[in-house]
């Protein structure tokens, strides 16, 4: 799966359709920045020939991200987010033969699309909203393997990315709003050198969250 013209141009004009929205109604663009934590659990990995397979782990990471959104209606909103996250490789366990240390990184850049839907309520001045979002995923894997058993491996790798998740937003001010969220985000199996990961983890976030007066965008 590689990158082409056509997803570009698609990527483009999904943002410029929502540009058009924010524009012919009366809800308002946004920008958000978020900062959070991915945690992740023990993912399934199997090399080509079948001779070696277990779970491997990795260490908990920092994640970044940024987005630019657009409300269809006082609930409804969708947003174009990219973030980045480069969690370094643990332990590998392949079952019988014991386990071992790993060394390198999954390094990943996502871009999802994401729908969200704000609860007309509040409590103590907090909303909840719900969302998931689909995208597309890079990933630069480095494998450092130290059991002997399977070959040391690096690349890169293309593949489709999810998400499903909840939060709390808290309005600070008229355009701004500080969130806290989770979400669970997978993407595709990663092929790396004869290995096929499994890729997902939990996902621990806090944003702010600014939204663009209509009137600025009509000037």
């Amino acid at each position: 799966m590689n990158f082409s013209a056509k997803t570009l141009i698609a990527t483009f004009l999904a943002l410029a359709l929502l540009c058009g929205a924010a524009q012919a109604r009366p809800s308002r663009l946004y920008f958000a920045g978020y900062l959070g934590l991915s945690e992740y659990n023990e993912l399934d990995f199997n090399e080509s020939t079948g001779a070696v397979e277990g779970n491997y782990r990795m260490d908990n990471a920092t994640n970044f991200a940024g987005a630019l959104g657009v409300r269809l209606t006082p609930q409804w909103r969708m947003e174009g987010e990219l973030s980045y996250r480069n969690p370094k490789m643990s332990h590998m366990d392949l079952g019988n033969a014991g386990v071992f240390d790993l060394g390198g990184h999954i390094k990943s850049w996502i871009l999802m699309f994401n729908a969200y839907y704000d609860f007309d309520y509040e409590v103590a001045g907090l909303s909840p909203f719900v969302g998931a979002g689909l995208g597309l995923a890079s990933h630069n894997a480095e494998i450092d393997d130290t059991s002997g058993l399977a070959a040391d491996n690096k690349g890169n790798a293309l593949g489709l990315a999810w998400q499903v998740g909840s939060g709390l937003k808290y309005n600070i001010g008229k355009d701004t709003a500080l969130t806290g969220s989770y979400r669970y985000l997978g993407t595709s199996d990663i092929d790396i050198g004869g290995y096929s990961l499994e890729y997902g983890g939990h996902e621990f976030r806090v944003g702010l969250e600014y939204s663009i007066p209509a009137h600025l965008l009509t000037k």
